[in-house]
């Protein structure tokens, strides 16, 4: 029965401690969680679907550690290789809490936009930029 009693003991002990540890404010794990490490130094890239005036826009993103960034947008035509047009945004950039699951953009007098819901991969970056849905994928990955 003693030997009944320490191991009922042992369990509650062993529950206590394990349930305990699900209280973590955030992922403690580095492989999950969002980080300037993954996000600044690469180029991120994301290609439009053609719209309808047969063109379609290359939407580029390049972070740096000091908190800039510059986002690109090259129009093209379908079937050139050539953008027939270049728009370049030179703006700042932040978390937007320690969480690291959503950036700030801000473009000075010209406003805020929000990237929510992001998650930094390997070669991916994903999330909900001005209400839909995007992955970038990282320049120096290979596509194909």
């Amino acid at each position: 029965m003693k030997t009944l009693n320490f191991m009922k003991t042992l369990f509650l002990l062993v529950a206590i401690v394990g349930l305990s540890s699900c209280g973590d404010k955030y992922y403690s794990d580095d492989y999950l969680r969002n980080s300037n490490a993954k996000l600044c130094g690469k180029t991120w890239v994301n290609d439009s679907e053609k719209n309808d005036v047969d063109e379609w826009v290359r939407h580029t993103l390049k972070f740096d550690d000091n908190g800039r960034l510059a986002e690109t947008y090259a129009y093209y035509h379908v079937n050139e290789s050539q953008p027939y047009r270049t728009e370049t945004n030179n703006l700042t950039w932040s978390w937007i809490d320690d969480t690291m699951e959503g950036i700030v953009f801000d473009y000075g007098v010209n406003g805020v936009t929000y990237f929510d819901n992001v998650w930094v991969r390997e070669h991916n970056l994903s999330g909900k930029l001005n209400g839909k849905v995007v992955v970038f994928v990282d320049s120096k990955y290979n596509r194909n």
